[in-house]
Parts: C-alpha cells; sequence; structure tokens
C-alpha cells in the first residue's frame, strides 16, 4: 500500500518527461524545416548554385542533432527566378534588403542600367517598359539558360519526424 503514494508521482514525472520530450521534437522539427528553405539551392561566394534537394535532407538532419538552429540575422534572402529555360521554383539569393522584384523601378533605370542587367532581365526590362507586350528587340537569342545546375543523383528521399531526431540519445 505505501507504494501506491508514489505511483501518481511517478506518472506525473513521466508525463512532465514526456512533455519535455514532445517540445525538443516540435522545435527540432521546426529547426529542420527552417535548415531545408536555408539551403533550397544555395549559391557559393561565385554564384554557383547547387541542387541539393537529393542530400540535403540528410545533412540537415545530421546538423540539427549537432545542435544547429537559426541565431543569426539573415544577410540574405530568396528571390524567385522566372526565366526561360530555367526549373520551376529556381531561386537567387541576394541580400536582405533586395526588392523582391529585381525589375522594381525598371521606369526610373537609365540605358546603362538596363543594359548591365542579365540577358533574361534585359528583356523583361524592355517588355515592362513597352506595356508588358513582346518586344521587337535586336537582343541575340538566349543561347543558354540563364539559370542551371549540375544534376545530382538522389539516394532516397525521407524527411525524418521528431522521432527519428531523438533516436538513440534518449534517457531510459
Amino acid at each position: 500500500m505505501a507504494a501506491d503514494k508514489y505511483v501518481p508521482r511517478a506518472l506525473q514525472a513521466y508525463a512532465e518527461k514526456q512533455k519535455a520530450q514532445d517540445a525538443q521534437k516540435a522545435e527540432m522539427e521546426s529547426a529542420y524545416q527552417d535548415f531545408l528553405t536555408d539551403c533550397h539551392y544555395p549559391q557559393d561566394k561565385d554564384g554557383n548554385r547547387m541542387d541539393s534537394a537529393h542530400f540535403v535532407w540528410l545533412v540537415g538532419y545530421h546538423m540539427i542533432r549537432c545542435g544547429w538552429r537559426r541565431s543569426a540575422q539573415p544577410l540574405i534572402k530568396p528571390r524567385a527566378v522566372e526565366a526561360p529555360g530555367v526549373v520551376e521554383g529556381a531561386i537567387e539569393w541576394v541580400p536582405i534588403d533586395a526588392p523582391d522584384d529585381p525589375l522594381e523601378g525598371v521606369e526610373n533605370m537609365t540605358f546603362a542600367q538596363i543594359n548591365a542587367l542579365p540577358e533574361w532581365l534585359k528583356r523583361k526590362a524592355i517588355q515592362r517598359l513597352n506595356g508588358n507586350q513582346d518586344a521587337d528587340d535586336d537582343l541575340p537569342e538566349m543561347a543558354e539558360p540563364a539559370w542551371r545546375v549540375t544534376p545530382n543523383i538522389a539516394i532516397k528521399d525521407e524527411r525524418p519526424i521528431g522521432d527519428d531526431f531523438v533516436k538513440g540519445i534518449e534517457n531510459g
């Protein structure tokens, strides 16, 4: 009978431990999603981009378990790239204060500024300045896509869930 008075405390301790583990799992899942978002078409210092979709889940899983969490204010942000020959969902990384529309303020750009734009943006600028009508420009045909990645081989595409993050590290 004396053991009965310890049962509620034991259950309460177990429930508290379970609640803490559930909170940890939810936090890890959220951090994992942040990591995946930040690794969408990562770009190096030379502007080279990579399609990381086939391995980022593995690196993300490892980094979350190593303690990775977003702690600093970002310096860059993703901006959609909509150009001929570009894969759907493609992005470029731009300074955090850059406009979401790369042609914002095109009406105030000089000819030199428009001429300095990448070919696909130059075409869009001319089209926008022409009232969104097809532009009869003297630009050469676009020889290659404005954006590209080197293909990678996918091994598997399973996303971990909360229990997977703590597998093998839970105490008793």
